[in-house]
């Protein structure tokens, strides 16, 4: 029988095994605030671009009977030029090559740092704090990682795995130990499990009107702490199925499990088989 209250992975106690897990969602949450750094850089260079015909210079604000003037300064000359009303649309460009000098040289500073961090990061070491403390102290102290450790065995125990009263037995084995009835189920069972993603399958969720269902898959987005189901049809090609499935599907968007939301859907026909990269790529954008 399944353990179902295994922290991360719920066939293994394994603390390092669990870190890595945690450091990974940890990089790959960094890693994609890098990439918007690293964006925003690109943008800013187009920018300057832009610009490069603007002199160097800075432009002086003074005021004179209530009014703002602006003056054109030049360092290497130490002097400055009044600019006349004419010249005002100068002013713009200065103050916008300014801004994108000072925004340019701060995304880079963002830039490095994020990176530093990145390389250097280890989770294990926030473990550490508590693992060092004394035993004497250790029992008055609630730990920021076992506490999200806590919570996801509690999401294992809110949420146990193959509750269908009539299941049709299983023939495939995931890599995770439990029996699955199709090589798709397995694929995306198995893809889960290399993502490092809290999954139960089927487990058994009450709706609004009392009915109960069974959906092939539960998961946990361990950024957000969002539960969201999954449910692949088969045969989509098939007429019948076609009606059944989309009367799932609406089953579960009455009952507030949007799709897209939290709700995941992946298909297959005979002609068209479970592709593994568009299962990755829905774990990619609903789960990390």
């Amino acid at each position: 029988m399944i353990n179902n209250k295994k922290y991360l992975n719920p066939q293994t106690s394994n603390k390092t095994e669990n870190m890595q897990v945690l450091n990974t969602h940890l990089n790959e949450e960094i890693n994609g605030q890098l990439k918007i750094i690293k964006s925003l850089i690109k943008k800013s260079d187009n920018r300057l671009k832009k610009l490069k015909d603007i002199p160097n210079g800075k432009i002086q604000l003074s005021q004179s009977h209530g009014k703002v003037q602006y003056y054109y300064y030049k360092k290497e000359k130490n002097k400055r030029t009044y600019l006349k009303v004419s010249e005002i649309k100068k002013v713009r460009k200065f103050f916008q090559k300014d801004y994108e000098q000072r925004i340019n040289k701060k995304l880079l500073e963002i830039e490095k740092k994020v990176e530093k961090f990145v390389n250097t990061v280890n989770l294990s070491e926030i473990y550490a704090v508590y693992d060092n403390l004394h035993e004497s102290r250790k029992k008055f102290v609630d730990p920021i990682i076992e506490t999200k450790m806590s919570l996801i065995e509690n999401w294992y125990d809110e949420h146990p795995q193959m509750q269908n009263p009539f299941p049709e037995k299983g023939k495939i084995r995931t890599n995770r130990g439990e029996w699955v009835r199709s090589k798709s189920e397995k694929i995306i069972a198995d893809a889960l499990d290399k993502y490092g993603i809290p999954y139960q399958y089927e487990p058994m969720l009450e709706l609004k009107n009392k009915k109960i269902i069974y959906p092939d898959f539960v998961v946990l987005n361990l950024r957000t702490n969002k539960t969201l189901y999954w449910e692949h049809l088969g045969l989509a090609s098939e007429r019948d199925y076609a009606i059944k499935n989309f009367e799932k599907i609406q089953k579960y968007e009455e009952n507030e499990y949007l799709l897209g939301d939290r709700l995941i859907v992946t298909m297959e026909s005979f002609e068209k088989l479970l592709d593994v990269k568009i299962v990755e790529k829905k774990i990619e954008k609903f789960l990390i």
